[in-house]
């Protein structure tokens, strides 16, 4: 009994010696890691919203997120001090800086859950996180984040901390600051904050992205009936006023404080995503984002938007097309960021490159523009006319709708979906349609993606998704920087010919009130009609040079007829381009070696033939050289004409010393529709009365000497049967 008494006194001695050595090894691990660290008053004051984060534009300019808005506690209402109260801190006027019950309600919570899922941070805590010292998860950092606590409370009051913490905290959209915060989302001072308006701010404050009160609205709401729930659950409101506030419709009236608010927004969310980290703390890590935005070009385009006195929001994006680089935005931010449809703008991407890209056309080929009903769907023009055969080039440059819906439906909707995805433009399960074709989407575009897309063309068919950020540093060190990453999405023969034609959309087509200013210029206008009603929702221009390309749109639910893609928004891009190229004039764009310029017989184009031919009367169109028209053979000449019910005749004359085959292909079906061994020399004309009307053939005539094994072919003629 002894001797187990002397070993247990021996163990509780050991153990005392132990403990002891813990408490003191960890104070002086404590005094050693926060000696020197000192509470910094001036790093308290309002004087920049973000004092460790710096972004700057392609010049070196600093960006500032927004004004240097501050508002005292005392002009605030009970509920909204009490809404940020219940969220972030309920026992703020309790504890000393530091909550104890609370970091051990979170360490039990986080061992049941096997995970560090939650945090204790007080107020006073995330005051000295955000303006003292980094959001580096280390000890050595939450331990001077402690002693800095302690200081703030012993220096300053509990109000004098709390008025900071609001006046200090990012709450997205470069709003630092619940004043600049509510000046923005709602237009008016944070005095006059509603109680659902003061528990939705309350709620965004851990992640502006997820419950953004402007994008996300629905999110926003429903996070800030949380927070009621708060309040009322701690005592702050009755259940009467719990109700009413659920009742509540926020009235949200965007108002951007700064002409910086959308630009520091959208840079701050892509440098959350290439460092994976959040809002609030990468505004508090001492980095400095350099990006590629041009503040003049922003400017610029913000005076002329305004200079056009139109009902309806404005917004204006351009690219840099060799750096893949957004060099200036205008706008509120649920213009630049939403989904949106496209209208006509898709029709290059969607359906003429493809078919071009297939081999199905080229500029030149003719289709026929009339009245149409495939499977029940019958699209109108937006003229309301039907022209006849006319050229690809002119079907899309004039953006008449019934040549797109042909040629998406010969495409095939899912091989065109297919290659507008590599493009960058992404489709709900439901767009599977013909009506894509005129920019029937289930949910949108985005014009960023939409400008990404255009890019394509202007370099060549190579693609590579646009961005703000050229490079990251952090104490002098790049953490990140820009790589090329370029894809070839399709041929550059492609890519060239849809600028052929989108450069005649500006000389000939839609866009033509570009034409004056008479340099190398691509454009497409594109406008969305309000269903049943003579109105537009939608009205854009997108134009393109070798170097920039520049999309405006124009949105609001009730814009009038005569505001559509080929009025205001194709002016604005106009003047837009006469300031850039106001002293120097754009690169052309270069013609691929897989291009060719072609000369055509005149004539015979006029009637829909596409003949080579080298005599004075023709015109010259390009073509790619893996789909150029055949050289007529002089002995053997295919001609079309149609007939009453619009089957399509073919008219050849055979030699009597030939056999021949007539022969029809589509896509990947090749038929002989009629062969004969003629005796004597014979004019024959065939009527292909098995022609499906709306599918688009092509036609030759294959000859065979009888007393030789050679073959020989005439020229090919491609016609949609009607």
């Amino acid at each position: 009994m002894k001797k187990a008494k002397k070993i247990f006194k021996v163990l509780f001695i050991i153990v005392i010696i132990f403990t002891s050595g813990i408490i003191v090894g960890s104070i002086g691990f404590y005094k050693f890691t926060t000696h020197g660290v000192s509470l910094s008053t001036e790093k308290l004051q309002i004087q920049s919203p973000s004092k460790t984060l710096s972004v700057y534009d392609v010049n070196n300019n600093k960006i500032s997120p927004s004004s240097n808005l501050y508002i005292k506690l005392s002009k605030l209402s009970a509920n909204t001090k009490n809404a940020f109260l219940c969220a972030e801190d309920k026992r703020f006027y309790k504890h000393n800086g530091l909550d104890y019950l609370r970091i051990g309600g979170a360490i039990v919570s986080n061992i049941k859950s096997n995970s560090f899922s939650q945090g204790a941070s007080t107020i006073s805590q995330q005051l000295i996180k955000n303006t003292q010292l980094t959001s580096e998860k280390t000890i050595s950092r939450k331990l001077k984040e402690i002693k800095l606590t302690k200081e703030l409370e012993n220096k300053y009051s509990k109000d004098e901390i709390l008025e900071l913490y609001l006046n200090k905290i990012y709450f997205g959209h470069g709003c630092f600051g619940i004043e600049n915060a509510s000046k923005h989302y709602f237009n008016k001072s944070a005095s006059s904050l509603s109680l659902l308006e003061s528990a939705m701010l309350a709620g965004c404050i851990n992640a502006p992205t997820i419950y953004d009160i402007e994008n996300n609205t629905d999110k926003a709401v429903k996070r800030g009936k949380l927070i009621l729930n708060l309040m009322n659950k701690y005592g702050k409101i009755s259940k009467t006023e719990l109700e009413e506030a659920k009742k509540e419709e926020p009235d949200i009236n965007i108002s951007n404080i700064s002409s910086n608010s959308l630009i520091y927004n959208e840079i701050i969310n892509e440098a959350c995503k290439i460092l994976n980290t959040t809002e609030n703390k990468l505004t508090n890590l001492n980095y400095k984002i350099y990006t590629s935005i041009d503040k003049n070009l922003c400017n610029l385009s913000n005076a002329i938007n305004k200079n056009f006195k139109i009902n309806g929001e404005i917004a204006t994006i351009i690219l840099d097309n060799k750096n893949h680089s957004i060099i200036s935005i205008d706008g509120k931010s649920k213009i630049i960021n939403n989904k949106w449809q496209p209208g006509s703008l898709i029709k290059p991407i969607l359906v003429y490159a493809p078919a071009i890209e297939k081999g199905i056309v080229s500029p030149a080929t003719k289709i026929l523009d009339n009245k149409i009903n495939i499977g029940g769907y019958t699209p109108e023009n937006a003229d309301k006319k039907y022209h006849g055969y006319i050229s690809v080039k002119t079907a899309l440059s004039k953006s008449y709708n019934i040549p797109a819906v042909k040629l998406l439906n010969e495409v095939g909707v899912e091989e065109a979906k297919s290659f507008a995805k590599k493009l960058g433009i992404e489709f709900e399960k439901s767009d599977n349609h013909l009506a894509l074709a005129l920019g029937g989407f289930k949910k949108g575009i985005t014009p960023i993606s939409l400008c990404d897309a255009y890019t394509c063309f202007a370099n060549g068919g190579k693609f590579q998704k646009s961005s703000y950020i050229d490079k990251i540093t952090k104490s002098g060190k790049i953490i990140y920087e820009k790589n090329s990453n370029e894809i070839q999405v399709m041929n550059d023969s492609t890519a060239f010919l849809i600028n052929d034609m989108l450069s005649d959309c500006v000389k000939n087509g839609t866009a033509k009130k570009l034409n004056t200013l008479n340099i190398p210029l691509c454009s497409k206008t594109g406008t969305v009609g309000k269903s049943s009603s003579n109105k537009n929702t939608l009205a854009y221009n997108i134009a393109y040079t070798s170097d920039y390309t520049i999309l405006t749109l124009i949105y609001d639910e009730n814009l009038p007829s005569s505001v559509n893609g080929a009025t205001y928004p194709t002016l604005i891009n106009k003047d837009i381009l006469s300031k850039i190229y106001k002293e120097r004039l754009p690169a052309e764009f270069k013609v691929p070696k897989t291009v060719q310029l072609i000369s055509l017989d005149k004539d015979k184009y006029k009637e829909n033939i596409i003949e080579i031919s080298n005599s004075e009367n023709s015109i010259k169109e390009y073509f790619s050289v893996s789909n150029l028209p055949q050289e007529p053979n002089k002995d053997f000449h295919l001609e079309a004409i149609n007939s009453s019910n619009h089957k399509p005749i073919l008219c050849f004359t055979v030699n009597k010393n030939y056999n021949f085959w007539l022969i029809r292909t589509k896509k990947k079906e090749k038929k002989i529709l009629f062969s004969a061994s003629i005796n004597n020399e014979n004019f024959v004309k065939f009527c292909d009365k098995t022609a499906k009307k709306g599918e688009i053939y092509t036609y030759k005539v294959k000859f065979c000497e009888k007393s030789k094994n050679e073959e020989l072919f005439s020229n090919e003629i491609t016609l949609k049967c009607f």
